[in-house]
């Protein structure tokens, strides 16, 4: 795959990432959940860094079941733990809360997402990576280069507009951060 094939692989497993968390979170809460992610837009880019990780580091157990959940498990629950710590650092608060479910750690890891991170290691490898893949390969080159730099240009200007909303630093024409973006976070 080409450079610009690999940034549209890993926006795509962002927005995946994003679907799956509105999906499994408006279910757990029955009412609907579309604030997910850093940004503004429809990426959770820990997934699309799950998956370049899980590419990277477990290909080598892809034929092996029991070590392949094993070892997705560890190192997404790992994952959350780590942006959750560097979060907190940074905000003083991370996006998400396992405080309600049993056998968790802070509110920051649980058994039961954990045990989750497992099967989606297993339908990684099994299923899903080969139709994204495929699906990536669809793109026509010059709309794949320009989708690239596209989905790359946004997510900078937005992760860079976040992360000032986030340390209250205000835009032009404002005077800071909102209740808004105060509200779904988890002040720790």
């Amino acid at each position: 795959m080409s450079i610009c094939n690999y940034i549209n692989w890993f926006f795509l497993y962002s927005f995946l990432g994003y679907l799956l968390e509105c999906i499994v979170l408006t279910v757990e809460y029955k009412r609907p959940v579309v604030d997910r992610g850093f940004g503004h837009g429809p990426f959770c880019v820990i997934y699309g860094f799950g998956a370049v990780g899980a590419c990277l580091l477990l290909s080598p157990l892809s034929d092996h079941p029991i070590e392949l959940y094993t070892a997705s498990m560890t190192m997404a629950t790992t994952m959350e733990l780590i942006t959750a710590n560097v979060m907190i650092r940074l905000f003083g608060s991370f996006w998400w809360d396992y405080s309600h479910k049993p056998f968790n750690y802070r509110g920051i890891i649980c058994l039961e997402s954990s045990l989750a991170w497992g099967l989606l290691g297993l339908f990684f490898f099994n299923y899903l990576d080969g139709w994204v893949r495929t699906a990536v390969g669809y793109i026509p080159g010059r709309i794949g280069k320009v989708l690239a730099v596209l989905l790359t240009l946004f997510y900078v200007f937005d992760f860079i507009r976040c992360i000032r909303m986030r340390l209250g630093i205000p835009e032009e024409g404002e005077e800071g951060e909102t209740e808004e973006t105060i509200g779904r976070l988890k002040v720790y």
